[in-house]
């Protein structure tokens, strides 16, 4: 493969070429890069919300939990009151102290039975609560799992194609650097519009870019000069292959 020393002595086109051949592998490490960093980013944070749905599933069926433990100790009170009430109703012999005796049992009974009732359903809650945070737990420990060694590889192969591009760039700087500065900016442009096709080949009297033909005057002119034209259509630089296509 020719030098970039080598590549500075030819034409301007030859040089757009070259130039072009090095961005577009530019752009291919610094697209790979950033996949690669955005799939480890992506682990990392479906690591983080699944432990977020974890803690938040935790922290919602120790509430439950505590408070089926309070309504556990108020149905124990509850019932100690209700007997004692009873023994008291054994000793009363004035008709209207056992009949507000016997009242407050029926309403202390009512209670009951209403906090049971609530009890039931907050013990359920718990239960599927339960099942939902294990299921949480095992999603995110296979996660982990799968994320050591996943982000691990993503890093470091996007740190590897980091340091490609650092050496890469010093020779694309070399090559653009012994360019007309207009017309640099003109190529740059047109790779940025043109998805990494700035420079592309005339061929048969059309232009490769956007298949359309090309003025027969141009393009006797491009194979004859070799100097910097544009499709009148696309507005890529078209140059003709000084060797038959592949």
């Amino acid at each position: 493969m020719p030098t970039v020393t080598e590549e500075i002595t030819k034409t301007p086109i030859d040089r757009l070429a070259a130039l072009q051949e090095i961005d577009r592998k530019l752009k291919d490490r610094r697209d790979r890069m950033t996949a690669l960093v955005s799939e480890a980013d992506g682990y990392e944070l479906a690591i983080t919300r699944q432990r977020e749905l974890v803690t938040s599933l935790k922290t919602e069926r120790d509430t439950l939990e505590q408070r089926r433990v309070t309504m556990d100790r108020q149905l124990e009170l509850a019932g100690g009151k209700i007997r004692d009430n009873r023994m008291r109703m054994n000793r009363v012999r004035n008709s209207v102290e056992l009949l507000a005796l016997q009242r407050e049992i029926d309403l202390s009974k009512e209670a009951n039975s209403q906090t049971e009732e609530e009890l039931i359903g907050v013990m359920e809650a718990v239960e599927a609560l339960s099942t939902q945070l294990a299921e949480a737990v095992a999603v995110l420990e296979k996660l982990e799992a799968e994320a050591d060694d996943a982000v691990a590889t993503r890093r470091a192969e996007a740190e590897s194609l980091r340091q490609e591009l650092e050496a890469e760039r010093d020779e694309r700087e070399s090559l653009a650097s012994g360019m007309d500065p207009s017309l640099r900016s003109k190529y740059e442009q047109l790779f940025d519009r043109r998805g990494g096709a700035a420079v592309v080949a005339a061929r048969g009297g059309i232009c490769t870019g956007c298949r359309m033909h090309i003025p027969p005057q141009l393009y006797n002119e491009l194979q004859k000069y070799r100097d910097i034209r544009q499709c009148p259509n696309c507005r890529r630089i078209l140059f003709v292959p000084t060797e038959p296509p592949q």
